[in-house]
C-alpha cells in the first residue's frame, strides 16, 4: 500500500485521520439513510475554517461534508430516490466566519442546501434545534477546538435528547487528561463525568479506558433518556502523529445496531490508513531532524500483524452456549461496543475455533465460506466442546 499524505495536511496528520473517518462514514451513513428518508440534515457545530492551506476549502470538513451530499444525492437520485440534503455550519469566529459564509454561497445547488450562523455553540443550541425541526434525521458533527462547554453533558443535553439524530463528537482526551486530576477543574470534571474520576495507581493505558468509558457511559445514559431504542457507542482513537499518545477519540453516538457495525467497519479501513500516516510523518519528521535520507519507503516499517487472538476466542466461548444462538446484527453490535474489537477479529477467532472443534456455524455452507459467520443472515452459532 503507497499512501502520500496530501499537502494541505502536513503539520496536522491527525486532521486528515479525523477527515478519511467523516469522508467513508458519511458517504455510508447517507446511502443507508436516503433509501427510505425523503430529507437529510447535517450540522458542523464547530465549522471554522481555520488553518487551512488551500482557497477551495478542500482540506476543512466543510467542503468534505458538501462534496458527500452532492455525491449521495446524484448516486440516490439514479436509484430512484429523491433525496434533499439540508446542511447547517456553525462558527463563532467572525474573520473564520466571513470566510466560511463567502465559501457557502457558492455552494448550494439543487437538492442540497448550505446556511451558516454566526455565534458560539453553547448559546446557540436552541436555535441550532428549531433549524433541525422534529422531523428529519440529523447527523451533527461535533468537532471543537477546546472542550469547556462543549463536551459537558449538560451542554449536549438538548441535542442529545432529540429522536432521529447521530453524532460524532470528538473528545479532546489530550486536554482532558491534563485536567482531570486537577483540583482547578473538578467542577469541569463532575459536568463531563458525572464525578471525578479516579485514575491513581492506574497505567496510561488503564486511565485512557476508564475515563473514555466513563465519557461514553455518560453519554449514554443522557441520549437513552425517554426513548425505546437503546443508546449504542463506539470510538476511533486518534494518535498524535509523531509521539505515541492519543490526541482524541472520535466517539459516535446511534440507536441502531446497523450504525455502529458500519462505524467499526470504517474505523478498521481506517487504522491502517493511520498506521501508513504515522509511519510517513515519522519518517519526515527525522529526515528534518538528520538532513539525511533513509533507504526504505515508510511503509516497510509498518507490519500489519494482527492481534493476539486469545482473547477473542475466550470471549466467543463465554458467548456461546452449547444450545444453539443465533448471532445477527443486534449481538455483533454488542460485541463491538463491549470490547472495541474489529470484526476481523471476531471472524478470524471464530474460524479458528472452528479449526479447533470447539464452535460451529449451523448454517455455514457445505463450502468453506469467506466469513466465518454472516452476522446479516442472522446463523445459528453452537459450541461443541471447552
Amino acid at each position: 500500500m503507497r499512501m502520500k499524505i496530501p499537502n494541505q495536511y502536513k503539520g496536522k496528520e491527525q486532521a486528515f485521520i479525523k477527515h478519511r473517518l467523516l469522508e467513508t462514514y458519511l458517504e455510508r451513513l447517507f446511502m443507508i439513510i436516503g433509501q427510505h428518508e425523503h430529507q437529510i440534515r447535517y450540522i458542523d457545530c464547530f465549522a471554522g475554517p481555520w488553518n487551512t492551506e488551500s482557497n477551495n476549502l478542500s482540506d476543512t470538513s466543510i467542503a468534505i461534508s458538501l462534496r458527500l451530499m452532492k455525491a449521495c444525492r446524484e448516486k440516490l437520485e439514479k436509484m430512484g430516490k429523491n433525496v434533499r440534503f439540508k446542511a447547517l455550519f456553525i462558527e463563532k469566529d467572525p474573520g473564520s466566519y466571513e470566510k466560511l459564509d463567502s465559501f457557502l454561497k457558492t455552494q448550494s445547488t439543487e437538492g442540497v442546501s448550505a446556511n451558516s450562523m454566526c455565534g458560539d455553540f453553547y448559546p446557540l443550541r436552541s436555535n441550532i434545534l428549531k433549524w433541525c425541526g422534529n422531523e428529519d434525521f440529523t447527523f451533527f458533527f461535533i468537532d471543537p477546538t477546546g472542550w469547556k462547554e462543549v463536551v459537558e453533558i449538560e451542554t449536549l443535553h438538548p441535542l442529545l435528547m432529540r429522536k432521529h439524530s447521530e453524532y460524532l463528537i470528538n473528545f479532546m482526551f489530550e486536554f482532558i487528561l491534563r485536567a482531570h486530576n486537577q483540583p482547578l477543574f473538578e467542577r469541569h470534571m463532575m459536568e463531563i463525568f458525572g464525578q471525578i474520576p479516579d485514575t491513581f495507581g492506574l497505567s496510561s493505558k488503564e486511565r485512557e479506558t476508564c475515563l473514555i468509558e466513563l465519557y461514553r457511559s455518560q453519554l449514554i445514559n443522557a441520549h437513552g433518556q425517554g426513548v425505546h431504542n437503546r443508546t449504542r457507542s463506539a470510538f476511533v482513537k486518534t494518535l498524535d502523529p509523531i509521539k505515541d499518545r492519543t490526541k482524541y477519540h472520535l466517539v459516535y453516538l446511534t440507536r441502531h445496531p446497523l450504525g455502529i457495525t458500519v462505524f467499526m467497519e470504517e474505523s478498521e479501513k481506517l487504522d491502517l490508513v493511520q498506521k501508513y500516516v504515522r509511519a510517513q510523518t515519522k519518517q519526515d519528521h527525522r529526515i528534518s531532524r538528520t538532513g539525511q535520507r533513509e533507504l526504505f519507503p515508510a511503509e516497510a516499517g509498518i507490519f500489519c500483524a494482527r492481534m493476539d487472538l486469545a482473547a477473542v476466542k475466550d470471549y466467543w466461548l463465554e458467548k456461546l452456549t452449547f444450545d444453539p444462538k443465533r448471532f445477527g446484527n443486534d449481538q455483533l453490535a454488542d460485541m463491538l461496543e463491549e470490547t472495541g474489537w474489529f470484526i476481523s477479529d471476531f471472524q478470524k477467532a471464530f474460524n479458528e475455533l472452528i479449526g479447533e472443534g470447539k464452535v460451529k456455524n449451523l448454517d455455514a455452507p457445505r463450502k468453506r465460506p469467506v466469513h466465518a459467520v454472516h452476522f446479516e443472515k442472522g446463523e445459528s452459532l453452537i459450541k461443541v466442546k471447552l
